[in-house]
């Protein structure tokens, strides 16, 4: 619907009556004065706006008979209930500038059942605008959600039933950053996000978290500092989409020789804890983590990469094999078994000689 404006005109969509718009409280609630002075705090959702100008306006028209209060060009800032300050010492000694979603169960004693609060944590220096879209089971995208938050706090996003909780664990987000003074400007921040829906129900999953200071499950959707690297070595800020995929600095880790380098892909390797990450959390993990690591190395004009695998039951490698098959003008074939045993891929980029 159009922007509500104080002395609007309104009708209540899901019940009889209406009144007229007093206050903005926020981006998406007014208050409506009603006929018999009392005030409605309402969801702009829930509104039909009465406009003598508009022929669905003239429709809905009907006179209420209220008296506005004198003050209203004046409106009251009301502060958003819904943003809350990060702890102070978390933000004062953090080492790393992170964005999370949380997921928060109302009721902390049986956390598989009841309503969630879904949170957006910003624990940066930044005013960060974002965006947030869910993915359909037909691969397109919903908007769910857009607007700003502040630094080193949280925003309660939503409140929802366990039966909604899929409208929020796959989608896409983007990120806008701002500060008043800095030395560089960091480039947006655009990303796919997948959250295992079975993960919302094993206690197990619920952990207690100072960031949230309750138990619930917190993921990490960007890492600033990452985010500020991949702006450092790229050139042209606005072609970067995914941060760490096609710059160079990953690659530069496992350098073991001019062009060539050597990646451990075990998942102790890559994650400090893995202990809270499913099987199937882990095998995506790490064929992400190829990914960029191939892309970075063929940005950086690297020769030669090996892939360290491991044994196990052998998906990692049947997946990478499938992965690898994909790319054009890519060779591979099992590392030196003398160096690296059975576990290992070696994959070379001819087109970089």
């Amino acid at each position: 619907m159009s922007t509500l404006n104080i002395g609007d005109k309104v009708k209540f969509l899901n019940t009889s009556g209406g009144g007229v718009v007093a206050r903005l409280i926020d981006s998406r609630m007014v208050s409506i004065l009603i006929e018999d002075g009392f005030e409605i705090p309402t969801m702009i959702s829930e509104l039909i706006k009465i406009d003598p100008h508009d022929a669905a306006g003239r429709f809905f028209e009907e006179h209420y008979n209220i008296d506005m209060p004198t003050d209203l060009s004046e409106p009251e800032e009301v502060p958003d209930d819904r943003l809350l300050p990060l702890p102070h010492h978390l933000t004062a000694d953090r080492k790393s500038e992170d964005i999370y979603l949380a997921f928060v169960p109302h009721d902390q004693k049986w956390l598989i059942t009841g309503q969630v609060d879904i949170f957006l944590i910003n624990n940066s220096s930044y005013d960060v605008l974002y965006n947030i879209f869910g993915k359909t089971p037909l691969g397109h995208y919903n908007g769910v959600d857009y607007g700003s938050i502040f630094p080193d706090s949280k925003l309660l996003l939503d409140t929802i039933n366990r039966e909604q909780l899929t409208h929020w664990t796959e989608g896409c987000m983007q990120f806008l950053f701002h500060k008043q003074q800095s030395r560089e400007v960091l480039p947006p921040f655009n990303s796919e996000f997948l959250v295992e829906g079975k993960k919302f129900f094993k206690e197990g999953n619920y952990r207690e978290h100072a960031i949230i200071q309750a138990r619930g499950i917190v993921v990490k959707v960007l890492s600033l500092t990452d985010h500020l690297k991949s702006a450092d070595h790229t050139g042209d800020s606005g072609n970067v989409t995914r941060p760490g995929s096609n710059d160079s600095i990953l690659i530069m880790k496992y350098q073991v020789s001019p062009r060539e380098a050597v990646v451990d892909l075990h998942i102790h390797e890559l994650v400090d804890d893995p202990t809270n990450l499913e099987k199937s959390e882990i095998l995506e993990f790490q064929l992400n983590y190829f990914l960029k690591c191939l892309d970075s190395a063929i940005v950086s004009h690297f020769m030669k990469v090996v892939f360290i695998h491991g044994v196990g039951n052998g998906i990692l490698r049947t997946n990478l094999i499938e992965l690898l098959k994909k790319q054009d003008g890519i060779e591979f074939f099992d590392a030196p078994m003398a160096k690296y045993g059975v576990g290992a891929l070696e994959v070379r980029i001819p087109h970089n000689d």
